[in-house]
């Protein structure tokens, strides 16, 4: 089983609604886990990536 890509950003809600608008296909909303605000998507192929952004 591959392992998901992760993308690291300064403004994960900013990046959600951009990436979202342009046919994102998020899994998740932005959620905050505490240390870290993360988000899941798949890409193109079917790949899970992981975006998320630090505290």
């Amino acid at each position: 089983m591959p392992s998901p890509c992760r993308v690291g950003t300064r403004d994960i809600r900013k990046l959600y609604e951009e990436w979202k608008s342009r046919g994102a296909d998020f899994l998740t909303e932005p959620k905050d886990h505490g240390t870290e605000i993360r988000c899941y998507l798949r890409d193109p192929d079917g790949y899970l990536v992981e975006v998320g952004q630090g505290l």
